[in-house]
């Protein structure tokens, strides 16, 4: 059996991934927008250019993902699953960088989706290209799976989870392309949201004294809310961190003079395993009651969940894949394994819900993503080129 890292080395060419990166960023993929086809049209023309099998799975009319596949030459072996998505949050403003310029600066490739995710999609399709050429060397299946959507109600991972289902093959392990600074990342919270209505009683301002304010109301609890955010760090998970609450909306009244009966708060909510939701509603709701009791009113508010829940998904350490991914990182100058938790939620939880082993891990900080000038760091794309790749060869090559 041949040294695969020597193999690697060999044919790796580091500028590729970065212009491949750059390409990605220049086609604008925003949400929901034909951009979405035009950047799967490239990325399954760079497939079809190296003899990548590919295939165009429509999700819904002008969406589509792409699904691409290399099959080892030694016949059946393990299936390793590569995943991330085609889409990008709008541009927004406030950039001073060129937003689809794909420009390099000081080391930095600047755009919108750079770090979410098209510096990791740029570099799983060089990985793509460099396992095509070892075919012969390896047993098994490399599939890439890039969907539509994710940026929204996850329709393209979804859609490819139903028809995965119905022709089913196993899938051994799974790596989701996020942005972790090349941490490996082996689950993330669960997020969903309340909103949470408080009734108080309107009256002229001028004689505020005789209405209830909701405002008021509400923001004693918010505050109360969010002091008990302390409570939650007994139930910090070491990988996936701490369960969180956060207020990020809030309305209410109709005019500076009127004493304002109505108002309404919604909070974002990070769950960890051993902390279901319920608990974490009632806990509000106890905040909610004991504001109402401190000014001897009776409860009058609603409580209700605006956003489902997306629960947390967390794989053990020991899962075989892991120990590969840890060597291969090892293996790159400057890099080494450090398991930290993602703070944001992504599509790993669709695929574990489907029982595959599946870890985060990808080039970029969450801190940049959907932020004006946008960026990520080109020498962690190519760094997770060598990465992928290293784990394609050793995961399909036996070793």
């Amino acid at each position: 059996m041949p040294d695969l890292k020597t193999l690697l080395d060999n044919e790796f060419d580091l500028f590729e991934p970065i212009h491949l990166a750059q390409n990605l960023v220049r086609i604008s993929s925003v949400s929901r927008t034909r951009g979405e086809a035009d950047l799967a049209r490239y990325i399954a023309n760079y497939f079809i250019d190296h003899q990548i099998r590919v295939e165009w799975q429509e999700v819904e009319k002008g969406r589509a993902n792409i699904i691409a596949e290399i099959e080892g030459g030694r016949g059946v072996g393990p299936c390793l699953l590569f995943n991330g998505h085609l889409d990008t949050v709008p541009v927004g403003t406030g950039w001073t960088m060129p937003p689809l310029g794909g420009q390099v600066v000081d080391n930095y490739l600047y755009g919108r989706g750079s770090c979410d995710m098209k510096g990791s999609l740029a570099a799983m399709m060089y990985t793509a290209k460099i396992v095509s050429l070892f075919t012969p060397n390896l047993f098994g299946k490399l599939k890439l799976v890039f969907v539509v959507d994710e940026e929204q109600d996850n329709l393209g991972i979804k859609k490819w989870i139903e028809i995965w289902q119905q022709n089913w093959e196993a899938v051994d392990f799974a790596v989701v392309g996020e942005p972790t600074g090349l941490n490996i990342s082996l689950g993330h919270r669960g997020v969903a949201a309340f909103r949470i209505t408080i009734k108080g009683k309107s009256c002229h301002a001028g004689i505020a004294q005789r209405g209830i304010n909701a405002i008021y109301l509400a923001s004693e609890i918010i505050h109360l809310i969010e002091q008990k955010q302390n409570e939650f760090n007994q139930f910090a998970d070491e990988d996936i961190g701490k369960p969180a609450l956060s207020v990020g909306k809030i309305q209410g009244g109709t005019s500076p003079n009127v004493v304002p009966d109505l108002c309404d708060f919604e909070v974002d909510v990070r769950t960890v395993p051993g902390l279901p939701l319920q608990e974490i509603e009632s806990l509000i709701a106890d905040s909610v009651r004991m504001v109402f009791k401190n000014h001897n009113l009776p409860p009058t508010f609603e409580i209700e969940q605006s956003i489902p829940h997306l629960p947390p998904v967390k794989i053990p350490r020991d899962v075989p894949g892991i120990d590969i991914l840890s060597r291969s990182i090892s293996d790159i100058p400057g890099e080494m394994p450090i398991f930290a938790p993602f703070p944001a939620s992504c599509e790993a939880v669709f695929l574990d819900q489907a029982d595959i082993p599946t870890v985060i891990f990808g080039p970029g900080r969450i801190d940049e993503a959907h932020t004006a000038n946008e960026f990520v760091s080109i020498t962690q794309i190519v760094a997770a080129s060598r990465i992928y790749s290293l784990l394609a060869l050793r995961f399909l090559g036996g070793e």
